[in-house]
C-alpha cells in the first residue's frame, strides 16, 4: 500500500472515530427518566404506576380530615393513582411541582396521597399539596410523579405542566382524604 493511502486511511478512521464519539449519547442522556407528559384529565400510564390528575387549585389555607391545617401559600392537587404489575414496592413516593428548575416535594404535614401504598389497578383518591414560598404562585409550572423517592434515573415520571397564574384561588381547600384501593 502507498503511504498516502495509509494516512488518508488512517485519517478518514480518525474522523470516524470522531464522529461516533460525538454522536453517542452521555451518561445523562442514557440514565434520563422516562416522562410522560400528559395534561390534567389524562392518565400518565409508567412502569410502576398510573397516575390522574384531576384538579389543580391554589389556596390561601388547606386543612385535612383529622383537624390539621395551615395557613400559607399553597398549591393543591387532586389525583389518582394505581400500582401497575406489582404491589410490592408501588407506593406514590415522589410529588413535586417544578418552577423554574426549583423542585418543592410535596408537604408531609397534612394526611395526603404522598407515600400512599398502591393496589394494582385499583385507583386510589386524594390530594397532596405543596406549599411555596410567597409571591411563586405565578408562571408556568411542571407536576411531576413518579414511584421512587430518590433516584429517578431511569425510571418512569408523569409530568403534567401547569399555569399557576390560571388557577382558581379559593380561601380555604380540604384535602381529599384517601379512597379506593390503597388506603
Amino acid at each position: 500500500m502507498r503511504p498516502w493511502a495509509v494516512w488518508g486511511t488512517g485519517l478518514v478512521l480518525l474522523t470516524a472515530a470522531w464522529g461516533v464519539t460525538q454522536l453517542t449519547p452521555g451518561e445523562e442522556v442514557a440514565e434520563a427518566p422516562f416522562t410522560q407528559t400528559v395534561a390534567i384529565g389524562e392518565t400518565a400510564v409508567g412502569r410502576e404506576l398510573s397516575v390522574t390528575v384531576d384538579e389543580v387549585v391554589a389556596a390561601d389555607r388547606v386543612e385535612d380530615s383529622r383537624g390539621w391545617a395551615a395557613d400559607g401559600t399553597w398549591v393543591v392537587v387532586d389525583l389518582s393513582a394505581a400500582a401497575r404489575g406489582t404491589e410490592v414496592t408501588a407506593a406514590l413516593r415522589t410529588a413535586e411541582l417544578v418552577i423554574d428548575g426549583v423542585a418543592f416535594r410535596a408537604s408531609e404535614r397534612p394526611t395526603s396521597m404522598l407515600g400512599t401504598t398502591l393496589q394494582v389497578d385499583v385507583p386510589t383518591r386524594g390530594s397532596v399539596a405543596f406549599e411555596l414560598p410567597p409571591g411563586r404562585r405565578a408562571g408556568p409550572a411542571v407536576l411531576r410523579f413518579a414511584a421512587n423517592l430518590v433516584d429517578l434515573r431511569v425510571d418512569s415520571v408523569a409530568e403534567v405542566p401547569i399555569d399557576l397564574t390560571a388557577l382558581e384561588v379559593v380561601s380555604t381547600r380540604e384535602l381529599q382524604p384517601r379512597t379506593g384501593g390503597g388506603v
